[in-house]
């Protein structure tokens, strides 16, 4: 057979001591166990014995068969692999030839179905380098020759990474195409195109030096033009204009470095290894298929932690891909951390652009220059980690300019992939909790790093979730039709479209239910909210493993959306797994176990629930209305939903359209019925008998929801009461008596009377039209909200209700004393002689 020897089985067994391999399969196990069972042919690009011999490993790994074994049809032998040699960017004769063989087989035997299943081998992932792309020691070039071959086995035989692509059908392929020699050059030519690609996702493109890089930026048109504007505005020389912006480029731009790429692969292993259990990771196929159909992958992560960084950069490696360039804070370029970050990917941004125009267009040619390239890009549209576990407002400043870098005329597709990212653990949660309750943010540093990593542990498990890829274009197309108008031909900056604004808007909210539809439940999430939605925050483990039973039901049988993770283990499974991780108290009577959390680890806890919190919410207020009901129709339970909805959307980014409300809450009626937590007959539900287990159960559902209830209660009393009322004040009372209702019912909750979840709210109150302007630029209630304001009554607890109502009463008298005080102050003001009507 072509490219096996009688000294390969010499040679294989030193190369597998030298050796160590990592395999990905592209497709589903499904797509794999079909292929298993049917005639298999490999793709590849080397004749290497060292190549065939880690194909050989992963084949019987695999169950697939031996690539040296022939293939056999009715008696005769054909080659198992099938090599493309490049011959002038040609593909050989050969190969064109043993592709139409096997091409024809199939018009004799329609029966017949060859797998084609091309694999690729990767010695080190070097992407190499412009100035030196023929000398590169790497594997990435096809036929390196023996002598070069000997050095990558020896340097890089450990990280080696075989890729199995989806498996191509030439049984379809001959029905649908003929079976001729023109079709067998065109599956050549496409193969070809496939491990050119496969080898640019792999390894990315070839890298820049860094002083090249720094050439190419100045002296683009753009800049160009920004220097001489930065002259012009600061009266200072072109030489000058021009070395500010050349730091500014040597200040923001990576320095990306495979070999410590490995470094890190390395110790990113040991140290996950050491401090999670596992980490699951769901959608690399999906990101894979990107990158191999040629796209320009930009993720867009939440941002929790700073793992976050190591770990999406970690878990793209081992998906087979190249890391992305990170947009990091310039805050973290500190040595000597911030030289490994920025060889790592990392390029660096500052907080604020405002008053530079400079740095704005450098920044932004930087960006662009990263997507022609072809670079992946990561950037988290948050700012800053979230304090609270929620979803932060999306900052949309990296957002505009990846869609003004589409109107440079970018020729590769842009998909924005949103990443969810979760753990049982978070290291900074206790420095969240003293930052929301105003302690000053610490700085970065060296010595804070040391002190984190002796703090290390058993961090529970990880999760990452690659969610529903954004196509750029098509989004563009569907709501800015006219885009094209505003491209702009070569590297001369275009105008800012009027369009840009709103359009960014929309995909930033996008962008951000992207991340909550791929949210993942777990252990330590689930146990949190069980926990805290029950009375001191105590449950019998009984009951704890009962409310996780209703939970698990709820998020499998009516799951949220297609892309969440749903915990597969029992409840005493998964209560076993959050027990390790330190974070509840257990104690023991003669009646068995009670779990509690302690007032400080309570607060804790709440960053893990609200990961989860737009998951629940919603069967939340539906098993509310229930509870205050007692006997309700569905149709009444999702009419009072709709009406609630719009700022729940708003403020916990749900993707779910007000018109889904009616078959969701007939779905998740029909959940309660089948968990006997309700009884439902001719679409009408009814509660279970008072203090019954099925009764208490539904209570705890209910309060999933009942913090978010009553803030709104709180808004809505406050409009109503004390309107007109400016929107500042309207924000600043609202956070005020949530603090006191805080206080006095022991809600431990920070986001509770966080400032940008008050002023999410009243925002969307606005655009649903419940919240009116005055001629004096005053809030007033719209008709609506007093209906609204009702039923949201209707749900809150009789003593919190009772609460709210006497502060917002009390508000209401005091701004009446001082307005009858201002009224009676206002004439003395009026006789008090000026100091102009006295020397007159």
């Amino acid at each position: 057979m072509k490219g096996i020897s009688r000294f390969f089985p010499i040679f294989k067994y030193p190369l597998r001591w030298l050796t160590r391999f990592q395999e990905i399969w592209d497709g589903t196990e499904e797509e794999h166990s079909a292929t298993v069972g049917k005639p298999i042919v490999y793709v590849m690009r080397s004749t290497s014995k060292a190549d065939l011999s880690i194909l050989q490993r992963a084949a019987h790994k695999r169950g697939l068969p031996d690539p040296v074994d022939p293939l056999v049809v009715n008696g005769k032998t054909y080659n198992r692999i099938m090599y493309l040699e490049e011959l002038a960017n040609e593909v050989s004769d050969q190969t064109v030839s043993e592709f139409h063989q096997l091409l024809t087989l199939h018009k004799d035997q329609p029966e017949l179905d060859v797998q084609l299943i091309p694999a690729g081998v990767f010695w080190g992932r070097q992407a190499g380098e412009e100035a030196h792309a023929g000398n590169t020691m790497t594997g990435d070039l096809d036929n390196p020759g023996h002598w070069r071959k000997f050095w990558l086995v020896f340097f890089s035989g450990r990280q080696v990474l075989l890729r199995f692509s989806r498996s191509v059908s030439l049984g379809t392929m001959a029905r649908d195409h003929g079976t001729d020699m023109r079709i067998a050059h065109k599956l050549a030519r496409v193969a070809r195109v496939h491990f050119v690609r496969m080898r640019h996702a792999v390894a990315g493109p070839k890298l820049s030096q860094r002083k090249e890089l720094m050439s190419a930026l100045i002296n683009t048109p753009a800049l160009k033009k920004a220097v001489s504007d930065e002259a012009r505005g600061k009266k200072i020389s072109e030489e000058a204009a021009r070395k500010r912006a050349l730091s500014y480029i040597d200040e923001i731009a990576a320095n990306y470095n495979s070999t410590l790429i490995r470094v890190l692969d390395r110790f990113m292993a040991w140290m996950w290894n050491r401090i999670y259990n596992g980490i699951h990771v769901k959608g690399g196929d999906t990101i894979r298929r990107l990158a191999q159909q040629g796209h320009e992958v930009i993720y867009v992560p939440c941002h929790r932690s700073h793992m976050d960084y190591l770990l999406l950069s970690y878990v793209i490696y081992k998906e087979g891909l190249v890391p992305p360039h990170i947009a990091a804070g310039v805050n973290l370029n500190f040595f000597p951390v911030g030289g490994i970050f920025r060889r790592g990917g990392a390029f660096f941004i500052r907080r604020s652009f405002r008053g530079n125009k400079l740095y704005s267009s450098v920044f932004r040619e930087y960006l662009c220059w990263l997507f022609q390239k072809g670079y992946p890009v990561e950037y988290f549209s948050e700012g800053g980690r979230s304090r609270t576990g929620r979803l932060l407002p999306p900052k949309t400043g990296m957002l505009a300019m990846t869609v003004q870098g589409m109107l440079r005329d970018q020729q590769r597709p842009v998909s924005l992939v949103p990443v969810y990212l979760g753990y049982e653990h978070i290291m900074e949660v206790a420095t969240y909790l003293k930052e929301l309750k105003g302690k000053d943010k610490e700085k970065e540093s060296v010595f804070q790093i040391l002190k984190t990593v002796a703090k290390l542990r058993n961090f529970g498990q990880g999760f990452v979730t690659f969610g529903q890829p954004i196509n750029l274009k098509h989004h563009l197309d569907k709501v800015a039709p006219n885009w094209h108008e505003s491209v702009t031909r070569g590297a001369q900056e275009p105008e800012r479209p009027g369009w840009l604004n709103p359009v960014v808007g929309g995909l930033a909210e996008q962008v951000m239910q992207g991340i909550n539809d791929s949210a993942a439940a777990n252990s330590v999430n689930l146990t949190a909210l069980a926990l805290l939605s029950s009375e001191h925050h105590a449950l019998m483990k009984e009951e704890l493993l009962a409310q996780l039973e209703v939970y698990l039901g709820v998020l499998r049988e009516v799951p949220y959306s297609n892309m969440m993770s749903v915990p597969e283990e029992t409840p005493e499974e998964l209560w076993q797994q959050a027990l390790r991780t330190d974070k509840f108290t257990v104690d023991s009577d003669t009646m068995g176990e009670v779990v509690s959390l302690e007032r400080m680890t309570a607060i804790a806890m709440t960053y893990y629930r609200n990961n989860i919190l737009h998951l629940m919410v919603v069967p939340g207020i539906v098993a509310s209305i229930i509870m205050a009901k007692k006997k309700v129709s569905v149709a009444e339970i999702a009419a009072r939903t709709q009406a609630i909805y719009p700022s729940l959307k708003a403020e916990l980014y749900l993707s779910h359209n007000v018109e889904d409300l009616p078959l969701w809450t007939e779905a998740l009626a029909e959940e309660l019925a089948r968990q006997k937590l309700i009884t439902l007959e001719d679409g009408v539900c009814t509660i279970a008998q008072r203090e019954s287990a099925q009764w208490y159960r539904l209570r705890l559902l209910a309060n999933s929801a009942s913090e978010t209830l009553q803030r709104y209660c709180i808004v809505l009393e406050l409009l109503q009461q004390a309107q007109p009322i400016m929107r500042a004040d309207l924000e600043k009372q609202s956070i005020t008596l949530a603090e006191r209702l805080s206080s006095i019912h022991g809600i431990d909750a920070p986001e509770f009377y966080d400032k940008k979840v008050m002023s999410t709210l009243i925002a969307s109150l606005k655009q649903q039209g419940l919240v009116e302007i005055n001629d004096d630029g005053q809030q007033i209630a719209a008709e609506p909200v007093g209906e609204l304001s009702d039923q949201v009554d209707e749900l809150i607890d009789g003593p919190v209700l009772q609460t709210i109502r006497q502060s917002v009463e009390q508000f209401v008298q005091q701004l009446k004393e001082q307005a009858e005080h201002e009224q009676k102050e206002a004439p003395k003001e009026e006789q008090k002689p000026t100091e102009s009507n006295q020397n007159q």
